[in-house]
């Protein structure tokens, strides 16, 4: 009970600092912070498949880049608002993962992993090469910000900044009851012995795309919110790189935590952004904090706070 009283008025205390970053932080912090956010939103998704159900995947960015491109383009060529491109663009990315999942879904191990690099690295091409779709290299402009809703106008940071905290902590919150309910514990069966989860009677199969999909479709969902506050699209966002990123970010927090995740996309995007002064040391540093961290505690940060947590 003390710990969870304390975990609660660690998350009240957190987000009472994040709602009040726009009103006494410049614009340039309230960007980072709105990357980081964004960065923590995907990640967390990222370890519902990674860390609770247990299949190593390298794709992360491509769903988050579909969804950004899906909404975009809804807005831009299908003439809808926001707010019906917002859902609809989560709803493809989820359609779209659970076919790919399924049958991807019956590799294991290092062919799975390598069958979704090689997926991620197709959706980047077909971005890329997508001219009359996507622009291609030129990038995709002209992105409307969300519609007025309420009398609030997305035109300015700060609007922007609430809706991504609001959807972030949704998020977040439906992941925590997720990951605690019985399909929680029925992937993380999965997760520690497949053959055994199987031979008690549980769909594996089914599970396993279910985490893939819901997985997919909370990146599709963040990758909407993002097309909507830069308002510009270019298919590097969505490379290769952005996907070894949101893989470190969760090996650093501690996969199989959900907070852990969000706390190394936090700290990593913090340390990279504002040592952008030093952009030859940067990469540097963020590898060698990588090494330290997983050498002292293979479960990232949480390992080490836990162990923290543990002695005291």
């Amino acid at each position: 009970m003390r710990r969870n009283k304390k975990g609660i008025l660690l998350a009240l205390g957190i987000l009472f600092v994040l709602s009040v970053v726009p009103h006494i932080a410049s614009n340039y912090i309230t960007y980072v912070v709105v990357l980081a956010m964004l960065y923590a939103m995907l990640t967390a998704s990222y370890d519902l498949m990674v860390g609770y159900t247990g299949p190593l995947q390298f794709c992360p960015a491509a769903f988050y880049g579909m969804g950004a491109y899906a909404s975009a383009l809804l807005t831009l060529k299908g003439g809808l608002s926001f707010w019906l491109a917002f859902p609809l663009s989560g709803i493809i990315v989820l359609i779209l993962a659970a076919i790919v999942g399924y049958p991807a879904l019956k590799l294991r191990g290092h062919y799975f992993a390598v069958t979704t690099f090689f997926f991620g690295y197709f959706v980047y091409l077909f971005i890329l090469n997508s001219r009359g779709l996507t622009n291609g290299p030129l990038g995709l402009s002209g992105i409307r910000p969300p519609d007025p809703i309420l009398g609030i106008d997305f035109t300015s940071m700060t609007a922007n900044y609430y809706l991504i905290l609001i959807f972030g902590v949704l998020m977040v919150t439906f992941l925590y009851v997720l990951v605690h309910s019985n399909v929680g514990r029925i992937l993380i069966s999965i997760r520690e012995n497949e053959d055994l989860a199987e031979s008690i009677g549980i769909n594996t199969s089914f599970y396993k795309v279910l985490a893939f999909s819901i997985s997919a479709a909370l990146g599709g969902l963040t990758g909407s919110l993002f097309a909507h506050f830069f308002r510009l699209l270019h298919p590097s966002t969505f490379s290769w790189m952005t996907s070894e990123m949101i893989v470190i970010m969760t090996l650093v927090g501690g996969a199989g935590t959900l907070f852990g995740p969000i706390i190394g996309a936090g700290l990593v995007t913090l340390i990279l952004e504002f040592m952008r002064f030093a952009p030859e040391l940067r990469f540097i540093i963020w590898s060698a904090m990588l090494i330290i961290i997983l050498i002292i505690e293979p479960k990232g940060l949480m390992g080490i706070l836990r162990r923290i947590r543990g002695r005291a």
